[in-house]
C-alpha cells in the first residue's frame, strides 16, 4: 500500500509556500540509478519520509486522491518532494491509481517526477496518458545526459536530469545538443518553484537540470563525475 502525506504549505524556500506531497519509499522503482545518493535520504526530510513509510503520517491512496479533488482550480502544487508514483505488483506503474490521480488533478496546475523506466511499453502508456489528461505534469527523471536524450525522443513528457553540484549555471547541453536549463531556484536567490513553474510546463523544449543538493550531494557528484570519465 502506498502512503502519501500532504503538506498544505511547504516550508522549503526552494519550493515556496505551496502544497507538496511525500509518498512512501516503497513507491520508488528499483531502476532509479541514484537511490543511494537521493537527497531525500538524509536530513530532516529523511525523518519525515520514514514516518510516511511507517504509516505514521499521511493517507492511503484513495484518501490522498480525494484530497486532491478538493484542491482549488488552477492551484499550483508539487506531487512528491520524495517518493514516486504508485507501483503495481509487477514493479511497474499502477495504471488505475495513476489514472485516478490524473483525473483528480485535472483542474489543478501540478507537477511531479518519475524514475519509472519510460522506455517500458506499459510505463510509457501510463505516463503518456497522465500527461494527456493535463493538470498534473509528469516529468521524466534522467540520471545521465545520454538518458535525457533518449527520454526526450520518446515525446511523451518533459525531461529533467541530475547534474554535479559544480556544474556551470549556463551553457549545459546534452550529447544531442538539447539545452539544459539549470533549475532557476538553484541559481537565483529570490527564485522558487511557485514563481518559476518551469517543471509544470508540459510542452517545454529544454531539459531542466538539477544540481546535486542535500546532505548526499558530494556522493552524487562523485558518482556522476566517475560515470562521465568512463
Amino acid at each position: 500500500m502506498t502512503w502519501v502525506h500532504l503538506t498544505k504549505i511547504s516550508g522549503n524556500r526552494k519550493v515556496g509556500p505551496i502544497k507538496v506531497t511525500t509518498s512512501d519509499k516503497t513507491s520508488c522503482p528499483s531502476e532509479c540509478g541514484i537511490a543511494d545518493e537521493c537527497y531525500a535520504g538524509g536530513g530532516p526530510l529523511a525523518i519525515h519520509w520514514n514516518k510516511v513509510r511507517e504509516g505514521e503520517r499521511g493517507d492511503n491512496w484513495d484518501g490522498f486522491v480525494n484530497r486532491v479533488k478538493r484542491f482549488r482550480k488552477n492551484e499550483l502544487w508539487r506531487h512528491n518532494q520524495a517518493g514516486d508514483l504508485p507501483p503495481n505488483a509487477d514493479g511497474k506503474l499502477d495504471a488505475d491509481k495513476c489514472e485516478a490521480l490524473a483525473d483528480a488533478a485535472s483542474h489543478t496546475d501540478g507537477w511531479t517526477y518519475t524514475h519509472y523506466d519510460p522506455t517500458d511499453a506499459h510505463n510509457n502508456s501510463v505516463i503518456k496518458g497522465m500527461n494527456e489528461v493535463g493538470g498534473l505534469v509528469v516529468n521524466l527523471s534522467a540520471d545521465t545526459m545520454e538518458q535525457a536524450d533518449t527520454y526526450h525522443e520518446l515525446g511523451i513528457a518533459p525531461v529533467t536530469v541530475v547534474l554535479s553540484e559544480d556544474a556551470p549555471n549556463m551553457g549545459n547541453k546534452t550529447p544531442n545538443g538539447l539545452p539544459i536549463v539549470v533549475c532557476p531556484a538553484q541559481t537565483q536567490d529570490e527564485m522558487s518553484c511557485n514563481i518559476c513553474e518551469l517543471c509544470q510546463k508540459r510542452d517545454r523544449k529544454s531539459i531542466v537540470g538539477f544540481k546535486a543538493h542535500g546532505s548526499r550531494r558530494k556522493k552524487l557528484t562523485a558518482k556522476l563525475d566517475n560515470e562521465n570519465t568512463n
